[in-house]
């Protein structure tokens, strides 16, 4: 804190007039020595010598220019940094101060006696690992600046035997630690070993530089994209393969690579951009040894090690994810089973492999909710993905009577980016965000949610179990539209065609956990509409029973022969889940009531066996829809309980949804 930032610019000032020293020298050097081995009076071998070793001393004294007025720029760009982290340093230290703690000459943090209240001991670790972090900073950015100033020094140039002066010298910090790590990453990448301090060195450039264009961009361009992509090939057997005690320095330093992939691709209108792009478009699609593939006597594809390596990072900007998942959709489409790979690779032991790329970039999307509906949007992409795509990126090995055999099929985790990205996409909501909340729809989201609903519902039966479950979230984000559209009367009016959302329900259905999320999702968006309606209209409550009776027709078709018990456990619903809106306390309070009741219904179907007719469907719901009834009768005439009336509408009502399902399902009942 006490150190004279100001001595850096002072000394690169001197620097730089040392290089101006030398500029007279060579126009000196130019005009009374070197030029008289140029007269004509001066020939022969002594002549020549001395026009060679002339030469020599002129360049070096070029040379040497170049190589002050780098090391002025290098220490200009310290004090840059230094100042900046110190600023960093000092208001740290300041809001730590506000904060009621006391910040030691050493850094250290604790509570201020001066101060009335006394702070917990996680407030005061939280400032603590603040100052640490900060102190830290400054501690990287002198070891960079240090590699810099010994790199800059160097020459590498024969003309002087590797004694002269630097012609090559750069003024850039970063540049210098960007070479400095690829030449260790470089020996990494070819099988060589890294000793501890060069794993603690690359764990500090790329924690001081990984978000530096300058720096990111040498790094890759030394490395090209097959070297990147060898090199992530290499840290990944070490961590996930040989693993040992450097694994967790191998895997920060892989983060760091990813890192520093997305701060160089950050503007894609760029040269540099095009360039990388064109040279991925090669090194995507060919074959590479690996450690982890080489134990199934196989190769991975360029593509699945680079996508791999970009699950670690963060940050990238939304058209590199879409130029790079259509990039390796033509890949796809040129070079069918372009992915497949022997065995299977999900779960804790080989999920954190990207076998199915597209899948991959597809799940890195839906970290950005804009970028998911952008890319998911276009119609073409999504029936592509939904309708036209083969998803059979494994092959599972089948023993036969002498050979074994291998038979394309899906992997454990399939589609597991597509139905991530397609949830933030229609939602807005990042799925892998445990604090996410429901936000307002977007024009592009309803898009997504109109796609989906008519791209999935063309499957039939062939619906992607692994999308049950997000369809399900995307059904009850738009509860208030999916509700309009179940209850509806007028198949013209409905704001979505029911048709398609029946065929979705049902197949939705299909899965426990999506089917208690659905169903128990809508009773919200039922209860919120009884509370929204202020009129004396019964509307909202032979709304809600029609849709009850859609949802009810819906799980009977799902279940196909109705003397079948598809569940052996009551669903399950979390009232906390992120996707449907927040509402105020009445209306939570009616929800829960509702959404008890249902419970108790599928409980009691559970233990009955109950395996009603189509016709009966109501029945199963009545505990749901006396709940219904009372909530409308508490809203709308809040004295005593629901009339007998009210109870009929609303089982009417449920009956007239189930027929009505029925109808636009295009099946009779059983």
């Amino acid at each position: 804190m006490s150190t004279d930032l100001a001595a850096l610019t002072g000394a690169a000032e001197r620097w730089d007039g040392m290089a101006a020293e030398f500029a007279k020298q060579e126009t000196a050097y130019r005009r009374d020595v070197h030029g008289i081995a140029a007269v004509p009076s001066w020939s022969g071998m002594s002549a020549e010598a001395a026009h060679g070793r002339f030469g020599v001393t002129l360049t070096e004294l070029r040379y040497a220019q170049t190589e002050a007025k780098a090391i002025a720029s290098l220490l200009r760009d310290a004090h840059a940094r230094f100042t900046e982290l110190k600023g960093r340093l000092t208001a740290a230290r300041e809001e730590a101060r506000a904060a009621g703690l006391r910040v030691s000459d050493r850094g250290l943090v604790g509570a201020d006696p001066a101060h009335a209240k006394e702070p917990d001991e996680a407030t005061v670790r939280s400032w603590q690992d603040r100052i640490d972090a900060a102190v830290r900073a400054v501690t990287d950015a002198d070891a960079g600046v240090e590699t810099a100033l010994a790199a800059v020094v160097v020459d590498t140039d024969p003309l002087a035997g590797g004694r002269g002066f630097n012609g090559r010298a750069l003024g850039d910090v970063e540049k210098y630690e960007a070479l400095a790590a690829e030449e260790a990453l470089g020996r990494l990448g070819r099988g060589g070993h890294l000793s501890r301090h060069d794993l603690a060195e690359l764990e500090r450039t790329f924690r001081d530089n990984s978000g530096d264009e300058a720096f990111s961009r040498t790094l890759l361009d030394d490395l090209g994209a097959a070297g990147t992509i060898t090199l992530t090939n290499e840290l990944n057997d070490l961590v996930h393969v040989r693993g040992g005690a450097s694994a967790g320095a191998y895997a920060t330093i892989e983060s760091g690579l990813a890192n520093t992939l997305a701060t160089a691709t950050r503007d894609t209108h760029s040269p540099w951009y095009r360039r990388w792009r064109a040279a991925v478009r090669r090194a995507g699609i060919r074959h590479h040894a690996t450690d982890a593939q080489g134990e199934r006597l196989d190769k991975a594809v360029g593509y699945q090690s680079l996508v791999t390596l970009m699950s670690k990072g963060h940050g990238y900007a939304p058209r590199m994810l879409e130029d790079l998942t259509d990039d390796m959709i033509a890949a796809e489409r040129r070079e069918p089973g372009i992915w497949r790979l022997k065995d299977t690779y999900s779960g804790r032991h080989g999920g954190w492999f990207a076998n199915d790329p597209v899948d991959g970039a597809l799940g890195l999307m839906s970290r950005d909710p804009h970028t998911a509906a952008d890319y998911l949007g276009s119609d073409a992409r999504m029936r592509y993905l939904v309708e036209e795509r083969d998803w059979k990126v494994v092959l599972h090995e089948h023993a036969g009577a002498k050979t074994g055999t291998y038979a394309a099929g899906l992997d454990g985790d399939d589609r597991a980016g597509f139905g991530a990205a397609l949830q933030a996409a229609a939602t807005g909501v990042d799925p892998a965000d445990r604090h996410a909340h429901y936000v307002p729809h977007t024009g592009p989201n309803e898009a997504v949610f109109r796609s989906a609903l008519k791209h999935l519902s063309h499957q039939g039966d062939d619906f992607p179990p692994s999308l049950r479950r997000p369809m399900a979230n995307v059904l009850v984000n738009h509860g208030a539209t999916v509700h309009a559209a179940m209850s509806e009367i007028d198949i013209g009016h409905a704001p979505l065609k029911q048709d398609q959302l029946f065929e979705t329900a049902k197949q939705v259905s299909k899965d426990q956990h999506a089917y208690g999320t659905l169903n128990g999702g809508l009773n919200q968006a039922m209860v919120a509409s009884i509370h929204g309606d202020h009129s004396r209209s019964t509307e909202s409550l032979l709304r809600a029973g029609r849709t009850v009776g859609f949802l009810e027709q819906a799980r009977i078709q799902s279940e196909g022969d109705p003397e079948t018990a598809t569940f052996e456990a009551k669903p399950l619903f979390d009232k906390a889940i992120s996707y449907i809106p927040v509402v105020s306390e009445d209306v939570q309070a009616g929800f829960d009531c509702v959404t008890e009741k249902w419970l108790e219904d599928e409980q009691n179907r559970l233990d009955e066996q109950h395996t009603r007719h189509n016709a009966e469907a109501y029945d199963a719901r009545n505990g749901q829809l006396m709940a219904l009834a009372n909530e409308w009768h508490k809203v709308h005439a809040p004295h005593g309980h629901a009339s007998f009336a009210t109870r009929a509408m609303v089982t009417e009502a449920s009956e007239s949804g189930a027929a009505h399902a029925v109808g636009v399902s295009g099946e009779q009942p059983k």
